[in-house]
């Protein structure tokens, strides 16, 4: 169990005290304005690919990070992807509480996905803010054990509060699989298109997607996205003149003709070629 302390002291004055046990770590952090850039060089360079959960205590800030803005102060809370670029900016003096979040500790499938600020209308968002300050609070008491405990517990709250399924209502459900249809469909022709970029341009987490389409259409994300590129593979081959079968194979998402081939048969009990014939006979 390590504790510190630290003030710069000059003019531009900051002052951290910190508590870690192992990979968990609470800092309370406080400090004049500054604009801070954490870069992809600086993420790649030091390794670490966990988040980070920021609690205002004083004062506000403005975070941005991929295509996500917001600006937070007291009641709200940040989770930051600390693998990825991240611009902060404080124009008055601040006070926060940031807890590191070890990868390894939460849902991936949740927590990558999940929006830069935390539902603040979710009951779990204040007992999950009382947590942390709970932990700051007993910084002097704490050995070891204990903090890693109350640490532990705190992430398991935090892993509750990222699963959003259980939140949404069933027309929300019936929203979100309609929209996320809609883009598939928009751009299907991606192959860098996924069921988790499907997810983020939703705005939802990967579970919250596979439940979605489950109760709306009784199908997986991956199984729609296959059968609207294999649908639109078979409109394709009805086109008269030459085709290009790696194109069509391509554009459907498969590295190659045979695997677009044994695919398409599994889709529609025929061949690309069959199915061709077939439709301009």
């Amino acid at each position: 169990m390590a504790f510190n302390v630290r003030d710069s002291g000059g003019d531009f004055g900051w002052k951290t005290l910190a508590q870690a046990a192992g990979d968990l770590q609470l800092v309370r952090f406080s400090s004049g304005p500054v604009h801070y850039r954490r870069t992809a060089h600086d993420a790649k360079r030091d390794g670490d690919d966990g988040y980070r959960l920021m609690v205002p205590l004083q004062g506000e800030f403005k975070l941005a990070q991929g295509d996500q803005a917001e600006i937070f102060g007291p009641g709200k809370v940040a989770f930051i992807r600390w693998d990825q670029p991240v611009v902060m900016r404080q124009d008055e003096p601040l006070e926060s509480l940031i807890m590191t979040v070890p990868r390894h500790l939460v849902n991936r499938g949740l927590a990558d996905p999940a929006p830069l600020a935390l539902d603040a209308s979710r009951p779990l968002v204040p007992m999950l803010v009382n947590q942390i300050e709970q932990l700051h609070a007993n910084h002097g008491a704490w050995n070891a054990h204990d903090f890693r405990i109350a640490y532990r517990s705190t992430l398991s709250l935090l892993d509750g509060l990222l699963d959003r399924t259980q939140a949404l209502p069933g027309d929300r459900y019936t929203l979100v699989a309609a929209q996320a249809r809609e883009t598939m469909e928009a751009l299907a022709d991606d192959r860098r298109l996924t069921p988790d970029v499907v997810a983020r341009k939703c705005g939802v987490s990967r579970r919250t997607l596979h439940t979605a389409l489950t109760k709306s259409d009784r199908v997986t994300p991956a199984a729609l996205l296959r059968e609207i590129r294999l649908d639109r593979a078979r409109k394709r081959l009805s086109h008269p003149g030459t085709i290009d079968m790696g194109q069509i194979a391509e554009a459907a998402g498969y590295s190659s003709v045979r695997r677009f081939s044994s695919a398409f048969q599994r889709q529609f009990e025929q061949t690309p070629r069959q199915m061709r014939e077939q439709l301009l006979g």
